[in-house]
């Protein structure tokens, strides 16, 4: 049994070129992990476990399925991207990949890096941060194609304004001072 070694920026940066992932992908992926890295950190400060090493490989590497789904048109890209970091050696990190769509568990659970990876997700559209609101206004125009589409992004909109709400119930900031805090 061997150890998984978490990669390093750079190495989530190989490996998102060896599976073709197209640049604005990979500058979506940086600001999901802009924001997860200050969640991770507001964490830390307030004595949360969070292991920011695997934070970081999985926000930079969640959407690495995402390129090989469009170019074939089969599967959903969180299942994809799971496979591909199974595939890698990277168990731990496709452990996290594979819920920043849906999570799994129970919602009682400890907020984890996965739910930080979810909540990052659903702040970026693009490389932009945005509002939980206009998140969901823009998947809603992007993916809202049919009624059991909207009702999915509806769920997922109140899965992601609960899990705010127990996040930020931990920090010492708020959800409106996201977007000012990433970078300082």
């Amino acid at each position: 049994m061997s150890i998984e070694a978490i990669p390093g920026e750079l190495d989530c940066l190989i490996l998102l070129e060896k599976y073709k992932t197209p640049n604005h992908i990979i500058l979506h992926s940086k600001k999901v992990w802009d924001v997860g890295r200050l969640v991770g950190e507001g964490l830390l400060r307030q004595n949360h476990a969070v292991d920011m090493a695997l934070l970081r490989a999985s926000s930079l590497l969640h959407d690495i399925g995402k390129y090989p789904c469009l170019v074939d048109g089969v599967g959903y890209h969180d299942l994809r991207g799971e496979q591909i970091l199974v595939e890698e050696g990277l168990p731990s990190v496709a452990r996290i990949v594979v819920q920043h769509i849906v999570l799994r568990g129970s919602r009682d659970a400890p907020v984890g890096e996965e739910h930080i990876l979810f909540y990052a997700d659903k702040r970026v559209v693009h490389d932009e941060i945005v509002s939980l609101y206009d998140r969901f206004v823009y998947l809603e125009q992007t993916y809202g194609r049919n009624p059991e589409a909207v009702k999915k992004l509806h769920v997922m909109k109140e899965e992601t304004i609960r899990l705010e709400e127990k996040i930020f119930m931990l920090l010492d900031f708020l959800p409106l001072d996201v977007d000012g805090l990433v970078g300082q």
